[in-house]
């Protein structure tokens, strides 16, 4: 009784309020609005085997199928949300947004081929820093709504990198160059595995976590994102 008196105290005075738009949310409402959830343009890249996704790795390296959620755009409420995810201590917003997009290629005919699911690791200082990774949540999410098994701890970060977001498509490239490494290889050879992430941008990233699994013997990558970055 007096749990339930408090809460609705703190919801009276400090009420929740949507990440995107900064509104009051309302009962049945988590993180983001049902406004805002409903606005944030769709992709519909699972929809199709050669989409926007696939694009982005033509000639880098070869994947199965490709998924995004969403199309983000600069200064938008998306970005607003996924700005907290990953920098504001909010990061069950990814596994939030993982098991609604689960949901729905849930029932894609594709996602049936796929064995596991798989998150870009952080390399250890960069997690220490940040305390969480992100894309972990969002692979949580879609491996509780796909009712897929999700594998941790198999491929590490060696190589610290510094931040990608000043960096041009070819310094992106160099700068991730054998930055993975699979200490499972044996758990994950003959695989075909669903490789997370939260943006896709140039795909550098992406890419050389594939050739990573690929290199150690999965049989084949697919990936998904929640968002991708309209050009």
């Amino acid at each position: 009784m007096m749990k339930r008196l408090i809460a609705g105290l703190l919801d009276l005075f400090f009420p929740p309020l949507c990440v995107g738009c900064n509104h009051k949310l309302v009962q049945g409402e988590t993180w983001v609005c049902t406004i805002c959830l409903s606005s944030f343009p769709e992709t519909n890249a699972h929809r199709l085997v050669d989409n926007l996704i696939t694009n982005h790795f033509i000639g880098k390296v070869t994947i199965a199928y490709g998924f995004s959620l969403y199309k983000l755009r600069k200064k938008s409420h998306l970005e607003q949300l996924l700005f907290a995810m990953k920098y504001k201590n909010q990061p069950k917003i990814g596994q939030m947004l993982g098991q609604h997009y689960g949901q729905i290629l849930h029932q894609v005919p594709m996602i049936s081929s796929i064995d596991g699911i798989i998150a870009i690791p952080l390399h250890p200082k960069r997690l220490k820093e940040r305390g969480y990774n992100q894309s972990d949540f969002f692979a949580k999410g879609l491996s509780i709504a796909l009712k897929m098994p999700l594998y941790t701890a198999c491929i590490t970060r060696i190589r610290y990198t510094p931040s990608q977001t000043t960096k041009n498509k070819i310094e992106r490239i160099a700068n991730l160059k054998d930055a993975f490494k699979v200490i499972q290889p044996g758990v994950l050879a003959g695989k075909h595995l669903l490789l997370v992430d939260d943006i896709l941008t140039t795909g550098a990233t992406l890419t050389s976590c594939a050739h990573a699994l690929l290199t150690a013997g999965v049989a084949q990558v697919s990936i998904a994102t929640i968002a991708v970055v309209e050009a």
